[in-house]
């Protein structure tokens, strides 16, 4: 009896046959799977793409817990109250490439304080910058716009509401430092053609800042407070999170619509601890 059945099954066609192979071939297959750092990168973009900011994620992110502490690296003088984030060694000064945001802040000095993330995948980090005016807390977060825009504006064709990083740095600066530092730069330039801004100035300084706390920054430098020589105007440089890209910075306000804080995250510590 079991003869006769297997005398009489049908033999697949060849198109069944290449179904068989083809399905044999993804199951014996390997399963790829992506480095950690790599997953923790992906879905950090996403949290960088956010155009909202949560009172619970600056607590989380400017909380000394576990992986994460908070530092203060120095304060920023605003002699004329205008602020715009930028990557100091390519786009500081340049009016092309950067605007001034659209709410200012008192004349004065603030502090600027820095989440270090100490991620097992990706070392040390900074999570997040923030930039201290007042020392109430914020009661909400909203995206900065260029001056002249107003919320209402976001999203608009040509609004732009972010900053580019292309040397892994970013800072607050005041509007009428950031002048002085593009002449500052140009004349470096001047006096040394050819020569690296980076690697001819700053990083001898980004180095001294390591040897000075190297506990919360990697080699060579991650952080520095700089006086701009011939003025008396001061402002902090720092690296970027993970390095170049796209970034967004938030003013926290208090109930009176007053700015307390400016806020720019870099990395969702959860994604890498």
């Amino acid at each position: 009896m079991f003869d006769f059945f297997k005398k009489n099954k049908k033999k697949p066609s060849a198109a069944e046959e290449k179904k068989i192979a083809e399905k044999e071939t993804v199951e014996t297959k390997p399963v790829e799977t992506k480095p950690p750092i790599q997953l923790a990168f992906e879905k950090n973009l996403s949290f960088l793409r956010k155009d909202t900011l949560e009172r619970e994620t600056v607590q989380k992110l400017f909380e000394t817990r576990g992986s994460m502490e908070v530092i203060q690296i120095g304060k920023t003088t605003f002699p004329g109250g205008e602020i715009v984030i930028a990557d100091p060694l390519v786009y500081l000064g340049n009016d092309r490439y950067t605007d001034l945001l659209n709410r200012q802040i008192p004349v004065g000095e603030y502090p600027v304080e820095l989440s270090i993330c100490h991620s097992p995948i990706a070392g040390v980090r900074i999570a997040a910058a923030r930039l201290k005016v007042r020392e109430e807390a914020s009661v909400r977060y909203e995206i900065t716009m260029p001056k002249g825009k107003t919320i209402e504006d976001y999203n608009t064709p040509g609004v732009l509401t972010g900053f580019g990083v292309d040397a892994g740095l970013a800072c607050f600066c005041d509007g009428i430092v950031a002048k002085e530092f593009d002449a500052f730069q140009s004349k470096w330039r001047q006096e040394h053609p050819g020569g690296n801004l980076y690697d001819d100035y700053f990083a001898e300084i980004f180095a001294q800042s390591y040897e000075q706390q190297p506990q919360v920054q990697r080699e060579g430098g991650d952080f520095i407070t700089w006086k701009i020589p011939g003025t008396e105007h001061v402002f902090s440089m720092f690296a970027s999170g993970l390095g170049d890209g796209f970034y967004t910075g938030f003013w926290g306000l208090n109930s009176a619509d007053e700015v307390c804080e400016l806020v720019v995250p870099f990395m969702n510590p959860e994604y890498f601890i």
